[in-house]
């Protein structure tokens, strides 16, 4: 069959703008994929792949955040410890009663049975006691000794309680205790028997000298706090 002159003008025609169509394809994908670069860097004709892109702001934040609990350290839980003995001099610092207290677990009058506890030293303290090979003028009868009770928050202070323990009842010789707030102190009190009591005058109450090495915690408008100059 012969093709006219027309015929072949046609087909050149639609030569040509299929070429022109596909060239025009290939500049706007060009631009779509450098546009998208230029939005992510801010750098016109710098390209990005996608595993180079930051991760969401989300998964970003729980990475840091599981690293940093990852690498605080562990403080000791407030309490009685069941694993501290007292290691210190016999004299007595309240009544029947040697008192060491400290900002130190590794203090040399704590006998730890495992390894010493963490202490957070601002805000914790140890305290260790015993009242076995201590002065006594009126030792409570048939009791194991001194033993630790629990604490008490009272203003500023804290205030330990010690009981004489009785038969059938495992001997706690301390505790890890908080700090007390601004001018606070730690005072002892005895529960029912004579272990705690001053040394000297009719108060109820044993005050405490911390071997210390931080500063007191102070919040503003604590009661005992020390007045701003």
């Amino acid at each position: 069959m012969k093709t006219t002159r027309s015929q072949s003008r046609a087909r050149g025609r639609r030569t040509a703008v299929a070429a022109a169509l596909g060239a025009w394809a290939c500049c706007a994908c060009h631009a779509s994929v450098q546009a998208d670069a230029e939005l992510n860097t801010g750098k016109p004709g710098e390209q990005v792949r996608d595993f180079d892109r930051p991760l969401e702001a989300g998964a970003a934040t729980k990475a840091e955040a599981a690293a940093d609990a990852a690498g605080a350290p562990e403080y000791a839980l407030l309490g009685a410890r069941h694993d501290l003995n007292y290691a210190g001099a016999k004299t007595p610092t309240c009544q029947c009663l040697a008192v060491a207290l400290s900002d130190h677990a590794e203090d040399p009058a704590f006998q730890w049975e495992l390894a010493a506890p963490k202490l957070e030293p601002s805000t914790q303290l140890v305290i260790a006691f015993t009242s076995n090979g201590v002065t006594c003028d009126s030792p409570p009868a048939g009791t194991l000794g001194a033993s630790y009770q629990g604490y008490a928050i009272d203003g500023n202070d804290v205030v330990i309680s010690v009981e004489a323990l009785g038969e059938g009842r495992p001997l706690t010789s301390g505790a890890i205790i908080p700090r007390p707030l601004g001018t606070g102190s730690v005072l002892i009190e005895s529960a029912g028997a004579v272990y705690g009591k001053p040394l000297e005058g009719k108060t109820k109450r044993c005050k405490l000298t911390v071997a210390s090495s931080a500063p007191p915690v102070v919040l503003p408008g604590a009661t005992g706090a020390a007045p701003a100059k």
